[in-house]
């Protein structure tokens, strides 16, 4: 094995871990949540970190779930946004949208999940059969 190869089993491991973590971790939410206000933001708030998981294992090739989980992260980040603001306009302390959305990148979840989305990237430009580099 080489050592790209050893850089890419590393960070599919610890894709693999972090993706797990993440989904349990919406498994808790999903106990905690308030369904009958915005039903829809909610579902995506619990179900979309519930799929993380078997996303990064299902689907193949790679570079498609990689894909996913992008689009999955950005869509959370909308949805938990969303329910941040409702919250916070209902209490009176948001100072603005983009305040809010930055307080919401800076939650662990947030983080989790797109560090997900970045190590499955960065497994991609490691792997030594992937076509990224064209001539190989």
């Amino acid at each position: 094995m080489t050592i790209r190869g050893i850089i890419w089993v590393t960070l599919l491991a610890l894709a693999g871990i972090l993706s797990a973590a993440v989904s349990l971790f919406g498994i808790g939410r999903c106990f905690g949540v308030d369904l009958r206000q915005d039903t829809l933001l909610s579902c995506l708030y619990c179900g979309l970190p519930i799929l993380c998981f078997p996303v990064f294992l299902l689907v193949r090739p790679p570079r498609r779930a990689a894909v996913l989980l992008s689009l999955m992260a950005l869509t959370y980040l909308g949805a938990y946004s969303a329910l941040n603001w409702r919250t916070c306009s209902e209490l009176g302390y948001c100072e603005s949208l983009i305040e809010v959305v930055f307080r919401t990148m800076s939650t662990n979840m947030v983080l989790a999940f797109f560090a997900v989305v970045i190590l499955c990237l960065l497994a991609q430009l490691a792997d030594d059969q992937s076509s990224l580099w064209g001539g190989r």
